[in-house]
């Protein structure tokens, strides 16, 4: 009993030194914002479009903010006194940014939520062609949870292989790596839907191209970044009746990509992509996939597909200036002495980017 007596004395002598919350932020005083919409007004004003979820006889509804400023920190404080309440952007699970503001260098405008000890950096990060804040103000009038519909729509095409895995913790290192750049997902209106259209391209921190939605895949594919399922159509044919007859759908279902400096002199850098893949075919009208020579057809068919639509991509991102597959990475940590002697900015538009990529079908489904 005496040793109960001292224990409880001594578990309160010691609530006595126990600080209190001082920095307390309760959810009740705030006005939670869900997702948030950046755009360019005009070179010196910005406007910010914010979705607040409110409760209304226990239903949910949207409420839309909008606010311009010199600053994000300039549009928040437009906000704020529009709303009753705190202006609370902890929750946001969605940033969006206008096509013209990510022609600029966006790390300007992200600034303030790598800063913020509040800000949600796990949030996702899209690029809108034309006006963003359209997308939010369009969809809060037929969707309640519009947040939680343009966060499936990315991670659904993350798991299909359409758009790399981003968000604004990640991007931030790469805007600080000057061997690498990135790309962030495009999504855009069309009809009064919101559709996904592929990816926004990248050259310091600016947008400077677009990847359709087949050519991110198969850039993703080359990147070793493949998902559960990698999905290509291929045209194989020209001149069958039925135009079905000319595709081919198949399933990457095991790869690996091998990427190669075969030469380092800074006159003349050469580089290599080799792809090996093992593919099972989903849809092929034609059938006949049992026949051996039939496959050996087919794998050099898609195989010369793929490598043709490969270079193709690859043009894009060097007219674009886009180094995606960071070559320049792999110059700074094994050819260090050659990276000190090029403008890479310069330089990377112009080397030499071979692509191969070779397929074995190992797949046909149920039908023999």
């Amino acid at each position: 009993m005496k040793k109960r007596i001292i224990l409880l004395t001594v578990l309160f002598l010691i609530q006595l030194t126990l600080t209190g919350c001082w920095d307390q932020r309760l959810l009740k005083d705030g006005r939670l914002v869900f997702s948030s919409a950046f755009d360019l007004v005009d070179d010196e004003t910005i406007r910010a479009t914010a979705i607040i979820r409110d409760f209304k006889d226990r239903t949910p509804t949207n409420v839309v903010v909008q606010g311009e400023g010199k600053t994000i920190r300039e549009t928040r404080m437009h906000m704020d006194r529009k709303i009753s309440g705190v202006f609370e952007p902890s929750k946001n699970r969605v940033f969006l940014l206008g096509e013209e503001l990510a022609k600029k260098d966006i790390y300007k405008f992200l600034d303030i939520f790598y800063r913020d000890p509040n800000s949600s950096i796990s949030a996702k990060l899209a690029i809108v062609e034309g006006e963003s804040g359209e997308i939010l103000t369009k969809l809060s009038e037929k969707n309640v949870l519009i947040s939680e519909f343009i966060i499936e729509l990315l991670k659904s095409a993350e798991t299909s292989t359409g758009i790399p895995k981003q968000n604004l913790q990640t991007v931030c290192t790469f805007m600080f790596d000057e061997g690498k750049d990135f790309a962030l997902p495009l999504i855009k209106m069309e009809n009064g839907e919101v559709v996904l259209s592929g990816t926004g391209i990248f050259h310091k921190n600016s947008m400077s191209g677009t990847l359709t939605f087949e050519e991110t895949t198969l850039f993703l594919l080359m990147s070793n970044q493949v998902a559960k399922q990698t999905r290509f159509v291929s045209k194989i044919e020209e001149n069958k009746k039925m135009n079905i007859e000319n595709y081919i759908t198949y399933n990457m279902s095991e790869s690996k990509s091998k990427l190669k400096i075969v030469s380092d002199s800074p006159n003349n850098i050469q580089v290599e992509i080799n792809v090996k893949a093992e593919v099972s075919v989903v849809e092929y009208p034609e059938d006949k996939l049992t026949d051996k020579k039939k496959l050996k057809k087919l794998n050099k068919q898609i195989s010369k597909r793929l490598t043709e639509d490969a270079e193709k991509m690859i043009e894009k991102i060097q007219l674009a200036n886009s180094d995606l597959f960071g070559i320049g990475r792999e110059l700074i940590a094994y050819h260090p002495k050659t990276w000190e002697k090029l403008d890479w900015e310069e330089k990377y538009p112009t080397i030499t980017i071979t692509p191969t990529i070779e397929v074995d079908i190992v797949g046909h489904g149920i039908i023999n």
